[in-house]
């Protein structure tokens, strides 16, 4: 039996997602507080994302969102466990059923999901079930101090839209700007030459998204323009497509591969 994640009991929602991630390839334990922040701070739905009862106990979880983007609505499976004492029972395949039947009841067209690189088991559930990988993403770390002299000049707007980029589908359901994230235009001489879509955790300053016209040779007058602004100690390229050209000049310029997977989608 199915309940909507609003209408299970913190405790047990959190248990599920806890039990499910315990020997997962990186912790990710979550206090009750930590979990509901996961779907907020994300706009994933507590209505829409599940909780799996079997025998009157929680024994899998999947997160949903959902969104209209270019004139198509997508879902987003933003994470799918299944507690260690009920493996083998096919349950992460009732999970992604329960997923796309409700997506394909509220005419939702395309599935997106993502899978760390060497999550073979998580990765050949999902390809059974008809997932196709679209692209490599990356996600980067750096502790450098860029200099305090720019060629490029930053400017905040309300989206991205103000000044004509519209995101793509495609665009990491996590990367998007409607979560509330800095939305930026960068300029030289006055001329739009990229964007950004940036959060700051802390002394963190996290990329979304970076495009830049000329990244090889942009690239670090850009993250000096954004070290005048942000101030960061520490920056971090959230799930960035590895083979764009803007990514690969943040790793010659200081930034490391922490982690890397794949993103999948479906058409329904």
């Amino acid at each position: 039996m199915f309940r909507s994640y609003k209408n299970v009991s913190a405790r047990e929602r959190t248990q599920v997602w806890n039990n499910g991630f315990s020997d997962y390839m990186f912790p990710i334990h979550m206090t009750q507080e930590q979990l509901d922040h996961r779907l907020s701070s994300l706009s994933i739905s507590q209505e829409l994302s599940k909780i799996l009862f079997v025998d009157h106990q929680p024994a899998g979880i999947y997160l949903h969102g959902e969104g209209v983007f270019s004139g198509e609505k997508i879902a987003w499976l933003g994470g799918m466990a299944v507690d260690s004492k009920f493996r083998g029972q096919q349950l992460s395949v009732k999970l992604l059923h329960e997923f796309e039947t409700t997506a394909k009841n509220r005419n939702t067209e395309m599935l997106y999901l993502e899978a760390i690189d060497g999550n073979d088991r998580a990765i050949l559930i999902y390809q059974k079930f008809g997932f196709v990988p679209l692209c490599k993403v990356l996600v980067l770390e750096s502790q450098e101090v860029y200099p305090l002299k720019t060629h490029h000049e930053i400017k905040k707007v309300e989206m991205l839209e103000e000044i004509g980029i519209i995101e793509d589908n495609t665009t990491l359901w996590q990367n998007k700007s409607f979560h509330g994230y800095d939305c930026i235009g960068i300029y030289q001489d006055k001329n739009l030459v990229g964007y950004a879509v940036v959060s700051v955790k802390e002394d963190c300053l996290v990329f979304h998204q970076l495009e830049l016209e000329e990244a090889h040779t942009q690239i670090k007058s850009v993250l000096s323009a954004f070290q005048i602004t942000y101030a960061p100690q520490k920056w971090i390229g959230s799930n960035l497509v590895a083979d764009e050209p803007t990514t690969q000049s943040l790793v010659i310029n200081g930034f490391s591969e922490v982690l890397s997977q794949h993103q999948y989608s479906k058409k329904i």
